[in-house]
């Protein structure tokens, strides 16, 4: 297990955060999927399937190196904050893009930011379940009650 640690530095990979601290890597190379069932998100790659209660999941993302890709940095931190059915965006650029989908990939609604303001999108009209919102190269979960 210690070599395959220093192979990290190298590779790309799917980072599953944990509520209590705990940060579980997959790599790209094992084609991570994942996928959602009831309130839970399901990991299943090429030698093994893991199953996370949504309750204790932060968030998922991306990580490591990638060629030919340039990151390019804001000069601001966005800050998200979920309250209820709603997620609100902070210190996003003018266009940027919201896009709200089902967990099935399913483009919802999206939203384009203007005037720098907070930008709140709501579920209040949405069914009960798990939505997937992206921007910036974020992606965000959420779950409506």
């Amino acid at each position: 297990m210690m070599s395959s640690s220093c192979m990290y530095a190298q590779t790309q990979r799917l980072v599953v955060w944990l509520k209590n601290g705990e940060k579980v890597l997959f790599d790209l190379e094992e084609y991570p999927k994942t996928m959602f069932s009831g309130t839970n998100i399901v990991i299943e790659t090429t030698n093994m399937t893991v199953t996370y209660p949504l309750p204790q999941v932060l968030r998922y993302t991306y990580e490591g190196n990638s060629s030919g890709v340039e990151i390019v940095k804001s000069s601001k931190e966005i800050h998200v904050l979920q309250k209820g059915d709603e997620l609100s965006f902070k210190n996003l650029r003018n266009g940027s893009i919201i896009q709200l989908f089902s967990t099935e990939g399913i483009l919802l609604e999206s939203w384009t930011v203007k005037d720098n303001l907070i930008m709140t999108i709501s579920l209040a009209n949405r069914p009960t379940g798990v939505y997937i919102v992206k921007t910036n190269g974020a992606t965000y979960k959420m779950m409506k009650r």
